[in-house]
Formats: C-alpha cells, structure tokens, sequence
C-alpha cells in the first residue's frame, strides 16, 4: 500500500515540476514513516489503556484484602505489607503494570517499610510532624479520619500516580481518576484548604469570646466528676429485635457525661419506649470522641455491637455534641454493618443536618424536612439557656435483608462534633 501511494505521489510530482533530490528523499520518508509513527501511537495508548485497566483490578483486590484484614482485627492495617500473605497471597498485585515494565516503585514518604510497591497507602502511621502543628505525632491516619469527616468516604486508602491520571481507591472502595489532587473533586463542599492537615491540626487559637455582663463560676462548679457507670437491668420482657446495648454503653442518661454540671439526658424516658412511631430500649448512651476537650476520653469508636439476625431496617436514636459550627452535609460519624456471610460489610454514615444535629437547639439552625426529631426534653443548664433538648432517630433499609447482621460498630472520625447513640432497633423480616 505504501509502495504503491510512492508511485502515485512520483508519477503525479514529475510532470508539473521538478524536486531536488534531497527534498524527494523526504517527501518518499515522510510517506513511508507517518503510518509508522500513527501505528505506534495507537498501540502507545491501547498499552496505556491496558495497564490502566490491570492496575484498577489491583486496587479492587488491594480493597478486598483490606476489608478481610479489618473483618479480622478490627481495625486497618499499618501497611499494605500486613496484608500478606495471609490476606493477600499474591504479592504482584502491589505492583503496578506500569511498573512492572519500567522497573519503577513508589519512592515517597509513604513508601511501605517492608516490601516494594507501586502504590501509596494513606492510612499509614507515618507521623505528620510539622504539618500538623497543634500535634506533630498525628499520623496521616488521623489526618485522613478528619477528612473523611468532612467530604465522606470519597478520600483514598491508596492511590497510584504511575498513570496518565492518578487513580484513587476511595475509602468506600470506589476507584476514581484524578489530575492531581483528589481534593479539587469536592469543592462543591468544603474548600480545599480546609482538608490540609496544616488547617485540620491548626494551632490558632480559639475566636475570643465577647465578655459577658455576667461573671462565668469558677471551673470546679461548673464542671463535674463523672460517677461509676451503672446502666439499669433490661426489661425482663424486651424483644430481641430491641439490640441490648448494655455492655456497649460509657454512659448514662441521668449524668452530666460531658463534665458541665446539670446537663444530662435525665428526662429521656429510661427502658422500652416508643419515639417517632419505633420501640426503642433506651437506658444509657454510647458516646465518641470529638474535638470538644471533654470528649476527648472517650473512644474513637466501639466495635463490635452485637445484633445477630436478619433484618428488613435498623433505626437508630442518636444525636451529636459539640456540634456549633458544623456545616449541614458533614458526616459526623459511620455505623459499619458487618453480615455473617463472605465478610461483608456496609456503611451508614451519619451526616450533620441529615441525621442529627447537636443535642440542645441552637441559634440560626436551618430548617430541614429530612431532620426526624422523635424526643424533646429540658434540663437544668439548657432551660438557663432558653434552649431545648432533642434526640433523633434514623432509618436505614438494609440492602442485604436475607443475610444475618452479626455485628455493628460505630466508629467517629473527630471531625469536631463527638456522635453519641443512645439505641438501635430492628425491623424483623
């Protein structure tokens, strides 16, 4: 085909005009090389497309070892190196296809101590030293925890830069391509600056309160030594679908958990009652860890809810502290749902404004039709503050109703507001 294309080009150039020959030679290469050149491109980019599709079935298998590894210990792992052999046997899977052929791994801060790989786990322990001002020992875990309570599941467990794209293996197991920073995708919710650990662990002080006309009490009187934990007996006749939270609670009801003197839950009607058309067996509260200093000693998370049966729902009653400035649509906090079949698992994530909202009104809240405020109450501090009290319950239907649901754990990112539970139903199929 070439030759004859030659031909054509010579006998149609000879009779209008002659052609150095130096000029000849490069009008007959350039006719024979350019199909060359176009045939090599395209299999440039059938390779590039390829490899791209290999290294996204990488990241799936990487994703399923990771949820096997937490099935197992309850937590994720330190460095895609703890997940073999046991949890992933075959070690190439570490290795991009890029690599695979360029020789290449990953050679950044976040370069796994134990074997080389092509991809960058960002759940690392590797400390942020000083772009975390406020705590130069928090980790890029903790970091990527306090993303995930402001934009959700979409920040990366791994990502791989080996491409024409990064791509980026979501926390929720999603794999999306990105120019650059992931961050750029979600500035429809946050300002990007914001996700920086440098802003997350800032060390700028507080906004400095206008002074009061009124003197504030001193510390000790406004603030309370917690007393022992004693969670009242459930009722002798609950039903099973009423999960029994007894050994999962940190806190009770009728005490000030928080530390500030006569604020508690004491008026919240203690045993099985019925709030916003549900049952619920409400005798104490399970709270997380937020930025507030006195939620501080409670944990990151409670794993491990026993539920054991099939379900068509879960209802939760639930609301948040600490939750002043929080912008509606920040996921506060997630229930992992782990099944008894495969090591599945789903996540619920609970998101301010949607969900819950802080526990006592506050000022200029936005009215919400997707808020199910099922209880409102008083006490001592928020009648001196003119504000009420309020618990709210929400539904998830369950996308698995014929698989059992062995356990749940709830789980806060410390994204400022501290998430508390006070009870889970079931709806029974």
């Amino acid at each position: 085909m070439r030759a004859r294309l030659v031909t054509l080009i010579c006998k149609m150039a000879r009779p209008t005009f002659k052609l150095p020959l130096a000029l000849w030679t490069f009008v007959l290469c350039f006719t024979w090389l350019l199909p060359i050149a176009a045939s090599a491109q395209i299999e440039d980019l059938q390779q590039a497309t390829e490899e791209k599709i290999a290294c996204i079935h990488n990241l799936k298998t990487i994703y399923e070892a990771i949820q096997k590894y937490r099935a197992d210990h309850k937590e994720l792992p330190n460095w895609l190196s703890d997940l073999v052999p046991q949890y992933l046997d075959d070690v190439t899977v570490l290795t991009c296809p890029v690599c695979k052929r360029t020789g290449q791994a990953e050679a950044s801060v976040l370069a796994d101590p134990k074997i080389s790989t092509s991809y960058e786990y960002e759940f690392c322990p590797v400390p942020l030293g000083k772009d975390a001002p406020s705590d130069p020992t928090k980790t890029w875990r903790d970091w990527k925890r306090q993303q995930m309570g402001l934009v959700g599941s979409i920040v990366p467990l791994v990502r791989c830069r080996h491409h024409d794209t990064i791509l980026n293996l979501a926390y929720d197991g999603r794999v999306y391509e990105s120019h650059g920073p992931w961050e750029l995708l979600v500035t429809n919710q946050v300002d990007p600056s914001e996700l920086a650990s440098k802003q997350i662990f800032s060390t700028s002080p507080s906004p400095v309160k206008p002074p009061s006309s009124k003197p504030s009490p001193p510390t000790e009187a406004r603030l309370v030594k917690r007393p022992p934990l004693v969670i009242p007996p459930r009722e002798a006749d609950a039903k099973t679908n009423l999960v029994d939270l007894t050994t999962n609670y940190n806190a009770m009801l009728t005490e000030a958990w928080l530390g500030r003197v006569d604020n508690d839950l004491a008026t919240v009607p203690i045993g099985v009652h019925t709030f916003g058309g549900v049952d619920y067996d409400a005798r104490g509260i399970i709270q997380l860890a937020g930025k507030g200093e006195s939620a501080k000693n409670f944990p990151v998370a409670v794993k491990g809810i026993a539920v054991n049966q099939k379900c068509a729902r879960l209802h939760f009653l639930q609301a948040t502290a600490f939750g002043t400035g929080v912008p509606d649509g920040t996921q506060i906090g997630t229930y992992v749902v782990h099944f008894a079949s495969n090591d599945m698992q789903l996540e619920i994530p609970i998101v301010y404004g949607r969900d819950v909202r802080d526990w006592h009104t506050l000022p200029n809240e936005k009215d919400t039709k997707e808020l199910n405020v099922v209880w409102t109450g008083m006490n001592k501090a928020s009648a001196l503050a003119h504000r009420s009290l309020r618990l709210f319950s929400t539904t998830w239907d369950n996308a698995a109703p014929n698989v059992e649901i062995k356990t749940i754990d709830f789980v806060s990112p410390q994204a400022g507001a501290a998430p508390f539970l006070v009870a889970i139903t079931v709806d029974p199929l």
